[in-house]
């Protein structure tokens, strides 16, 4: 059993998997980040666009 443990904590297969998943987890956070903060004013610009064309559409 103690040969077991030994063998696991030695094993280096999975390390790439692993970094890449924390890497992957840390870029999907600054996004989400990125956009709830929205410090481009995106939102703004969307919520604008769209008025404008409800505005073109109803008097048309």
């Amino acid at each position: 059993m103690m040969n077991l443990i030994v063998r696991f904590l030695r094993e280096e297969k999975g390390e790439d998997l692993i970094e890449y998943g924390l890497l992957a987890a840390f870029v999907a956070t600054v996004a989400t980040a990125t956009v709830i903060a929205d410090p481009l004013g995106l939102r703004t610009a969307v919520v604008n666009a769209y008025k404008r064309c409800v505005d073109a559409l109803n008097k048309a």
